[in-house]
């Protein structure tokens, strides 16, 4: 399986390629897509060339929006952030010439507290459309800023989503209030020469999803513990990455974070006490490392170190960060879903999507949906615009946006088993920190499986109750 290059060569037409290597040995150039761009041919040779193409005006709506966004889109070698964007606006007033579009950069650091503190704020004003992901804007609906969106989430459209996760983390309050625009998710990943060394990879599906049996995952830990290598490690030192954790816990009989709607946690059912029960075993025979002492950010560099045979965190992403430390390393990645008992998981998933923010100006908000529209299903952009923010459509209709590349097709096939989003549910960022006490709990052997869930459930469900409403 290879691994991402944060590499990107434009052709002339303006199509996005995005070139990754294989991990094999890293040799320099022997894996790499290269992308040249296309040269115009001779004057003696050339047929005439339309220097503009001809865009159809769409709407002749007037009105001026203001676009804010964290920096989603990979730009140009040598280009300044917000280069692209600027693109895109000019390329959708040519087809809707009225509307003026103020784009504002924001980051990740600051921009959270900059909007936040704009609705807590009186008489200041709001962006006119935000991209952003599902947990912040969940948050902007509850405080009752946002326009509902459902009218853009036509029949046809809501059939064309490859998942029922991904629209239900769009909605709130029964209300769809983000139009989702890319997708990906989150897995794990083995080291290729640790699974060949020991004869597990022929345990492992390496076909479409390559989704697979917690049979079959244990089958691969027991080769592994036989063969010498190290388990990965099931961190639990602080909240970051906790969300891998909970994806592969939950998954493997079957269970789930929370309920059906969302109104209580569950980790105390009878699947998911047989998972932690399994994983506690496991680690008792040196198969998983207890990392009670580690952090999400310590297992990714131990894996790729090339100290584990595999890492419960891995992303796209950490595929990017990591390339060059993989290569120096010798870590070729094998990338696969969580296990699950009927081999049909529910995966967490970053997700990117827009909001509008509620004004009294009817042609601001009609103009924002103009907007929202053109960059996520304008044939001219849309496929470029998913390639450049680093995710895969959330449309099947648009297609292999990839053009067929291995590990690509890989992610695209998992969509369809995106799970449900819960980091909008109130009280979900100090629920996090029970998350974890839970598992040293348990992995210390401090406390039964059953005394831990329990009481993990017990706080987790106060965190649900908001904060006005508690006596």
């Amino acid at each position: 399986m290879t691994v991402w290059k944060k590499a990107v060569a434009l052709t002339m037409t303006g199509v996005l390629v995005l070139g990754m290597s294989a991990c094999k040995g890293r040799e320099p150039e022997g894996d790499e897509i290269e992308i040249e761009a296309v040269e115009p041919e001779s004057e003696e040779t050339a047929e005439p060339v339309e220097t503009e193409e001809e865009t159809e005006v769409v709407s002749d709506l007037e009105a001026t929006i203001s676009w804010w966004t964290y920096p989603s889109f990979l730009q140009e070698e040598g280009q300044e952030e917000g280069a692209y964007e600027q693109t895109l606006i000019q390329e959708f007033n040519k087809k809707y010439p009225n509307i003026r579009v103020e784009l504002r950069l924001m980051d990740y650091t600051e921009g959270p507290d900059e909007v936040q503190d704009l609705i807590d704020g009186e008489g200041l004003e709001l962006p006119n459309v935000l991209l952003d992901e599902p947990g912040r804007i969940g948050g902007y609906a509850k405080e009752g800023v946002l326009t509902e969106l459902n009218a853009m989430f036509t029949e046809e459209m809501v059939s064309d989503v490859v998942s029922e996760g991904i629209l239900s983390a769009c909605r709130s309050g029964g209300a769809y209030v983000m139009y989702p625009f890319s997708a990906s998710n989150y897995v794990m990943a083995f080291n290729r020469s640790m699974i060949e060394g020991s004869g597990a990879i022929e345990l492992m599906n390496r076909e479409g999803a390559c989704t697979w049996t917690t049979e079959a995952f244990e089958q691969v830990l027991e080769k592994l513990g036989d063969s010498g290598f190290n388990g990965g490690i099931l961190y639990c030192s602080g909240i970051a990455g906790d969300y891998a954790t909970r994806s592969f816990l939950t998954n493997l009989y079957d269970g789930s974070l929370m309920n059906e709607d969302g109104s209580a946690y569950t980790m105390n059912s009878e699947a998911n006490q047989q998972a932690l029960t399994k994983v506690k075993e496991w680690m008792e025979k040196g198969w998983i490392q207890n990392g009670t002492g580690s952090t999400g950010a310590d297992a990714v560099t131990s894996f790729v170190n090339g100290e584990n045979s595999f890492c419960l965190l891995w992303s796209l992403p950490q595929a990017l960060t990591n390339a060059q430390a993989l290569s120096d390393n010798g870590v070729e990645v094998v990338v696969m879903p969580y296990p699950s008992e009927d081999g049909i998981p529910e995966l967490e998933y970053m997700l990117k999507g827009f909001c509008i923010f509620k004004t009294e100006d009817e042609k601001k908000e009609e103009a924002s949906r103009c907007l929202v529209d053109f960059l996520c299903n304008d044939e001219a952009v849309a496929a470029e615009n998913v390639v450049r923010s680093g995710g895969f459509p959330v449309r099947a209709s648009m297609g292999d946006v990839y053009g067929g590349n291995e590990e690509a097709l890989f992610y695209e096939a998992l969509l369809p088993y995106s799970g449900t989003y819960y980091n909008y549910v109130t009280g979900f960022e100090e629920m996090r920190v029970y998350w974890y006490q839970m598992l040293t709990e348990i992995l210390n052997g401090e406390y039964s499986v059953k005394d831990s869930t329990e009481s993990f459930v017990e706080y987790a469900n106060k965190t649900l109750i908001p904060k006005e409403e508690e006596s």
